[in-house]
């Protein structure tokens, strides 16, 4: 394919993206953080490290945006099973942090539409193994429908590893990625790493930003990388250049200060309304390059930030994610967050980015594990918080020793917008919510009884019906 016919349909794919993707994100944070709604007073209010949260920027009047916990830690248990085979699904610790979170149906469908099964994140610990294939930080990929812990990856460890020309058993720690199929595959790393990289070897930082350029890689099915050509990689963005683009942002931290450098680069994403920039890494190397959208670890107070310009703080329908310098703390709530005191802002920064339009559909239990053998327990011992964006929901109720069954895909004939997979147990109680936040109580526990107790909620929209995450309590 020659370079004007790669230009050309490169900018048509980035005009589509721009249409579809919208002005919303997925996002994770690096401590644990309090959504600005509260989410009616749930649990769903308190965001994990290792839980994903949408922000919904067109969703409402500025400056309520929030950020809505999307992918509980106990959808992620019930999804992958008893990981660390210890015979309780719950584990608070499972992938420790999320680093790096891709959509790819923007270059998949007109009209693109996320769930917690197509989204690839990549764990800052390893996931454990008892089950499941293993899921490194340096893989990508996802928990998808099959039996518990099927691990479908975008990209591998060993592919990025074949791209920065290291052995392919080097542990690397996969710190954000963003993607476009014609511009490449963009990531950072976590740590400092040595590698051999397509202008030869150097000093790969945990601030730099990297390509593996288009062209230089092969996609199967879905957009699944396959292969990637050795030593393909190329630093675009060196730290140096990253602290630049910090400084010319001026952005402040959540004390107040200046940022002045990144720490690490967290996280990408590409910007689809910015505009291409050739890069040089190497002499007789050019590559178009689109704006990217990044946080860094030292834009605590939950700033993002993008290359747009030298550097900017990125705008969003409801104004700058961040304080400008000079003006104060940058608090969080621009980023959905609430500020630790009225003096400074939140703890975190944005630890992964991407565009998404989903649905927020989520159910999580008030207290993940009940030990109650062998008196079991009463109605209501414990209750377990919702999300319904529907008028009516039927809260489906099982009792199921010891372990979950594989769920049955239903969409897209059913729950094309939400979760895709029902969890077709033996049903022993059911009730019905309405929309908004709320709670409903556990049902008895049976004395000298233990295992999980399932829980799905059925939505009943204009478009049929929709399924909320699953989430399961471990009795014991």
């Amino acid at each position: 394919m020659n370079k004007s016919t790669t230009a050309l349909l490169s900018a048509a794919l980035l005009a589509t993206a721009a249409t579809a993707q919208g002005p919303n994100f997925l996002t994770a944070f690096s401590s644990v953080e309090q959504n600005t709604s509260t989410s009616g007073g749930t649990v769903l209010g308190t965001l994990m490290p290792n839980e994903l949260s949408y922000l919904n920027f067109a969703g409402g009047p500025c400056p309520g945006v929030s950020a809505e916990k999307w992918l509980p830690r106990t959808a992620t248990h019930t999804m992958v099973g008893d990981e660390d085979g210890n015979g309780v699904y719950f584990n608070p610790t499972i992938y420790n942090g999320i680093d790096a979170v891709l959509a790819i149906s923007t270059w998949l469908a007109p009209i693109p539409w996320e769930n917690q099964r197509t989204v690839f994140v990549s764990p800052e610990a390893p996931m454990g193994t008892a089950i499941s294939t293993p899921f490194r930080p340096g893989d990508v990929a996802r928990i998808v429908n099959g039996p518990d812990g099927t691990i479908e990856y975008f990209m591998t460890q060993e592919l990025f590893n074949t791209a920065l020309g290291l052995p392919l058993t080097t542990p690397i720690n996969v710190d954000a990625i963003a993607f476009q199929p014609n511009y490449g595959i963009f990531f950072s790393l976590a740590d400092d790493i040595t590698a051999n990289t397509v202008c030869g070897p150097m000093l790969v930082r945990d601030g730099d930003v990297l390509c593996i350029p288009g062209g230089m890689f092969s996609m199967g099915g879905g957009m699944l990388i396959s292969a990637v050509a050795p030593s393909s990689a190329a630093v675009i963005y060196n730290e140096p250049q990253m602290n630049a683009f910090t400084v010319n942002a001026q952005v402040t931290n959540r004390f107040g200060a200046c940022v002045t450098s990144v720490g690490d680069t967290t996280a990408l994403e590409i910007d689809t309304l910015g505009p291409v920039t050739t890069v040089v890494p190497c002499p007789g190397m050019a590559l178009p390059i689109p704006t990217l959208i990044y946080a860094c670890e030292n834009g605590t107070g939950a700033s993002v930030l993008t290359t747009r310009l030298g550097g900017q703080i990125q705008n969003t329908i409801c104004g700058p994610a961040g304080t400008t310098c000079g003006f104060g703390p940058t608090f969080g709530p621009q980023w959905g967050i609430q500020p630790t005191s009225t003096t400074t802002g939140a703890p975190s920064y944005v630890n992964a980015l991407c565009h998404a339009r989903t649905c927020l559909h989520v159910l999580e239990p008030q207290q993940h594990v009940m030990n109650v053998f062998p008196v079991g327990a009463p109605m209501g011992a414990n209750m377990i918080d919702y999300a319904n964006p529907f008028i009516l929901d039927l809260m489906l109720i099982s009792l199921v020793p010891p372990t979950i069954p594989t769920s049955v895909t239903v969409a897209p004939a059913f729950s094309a917008n939400c979760f895709p997979d029902l969890y077709a147990s033996p049903i022993i109680s059911w009730t019905t919510v309405g929309p908004g936040w709320g709670s409903f109580p556990t049902p008895a526990i049976p004395p000298l009884w233990t295992g999980k107790v399932l829980f799905q909620g059925v939505g009943f929209a204009t478009t049929g019906f929709e399924l909320s995450t699953p989430t399961v309590i471990d009795v014991q």
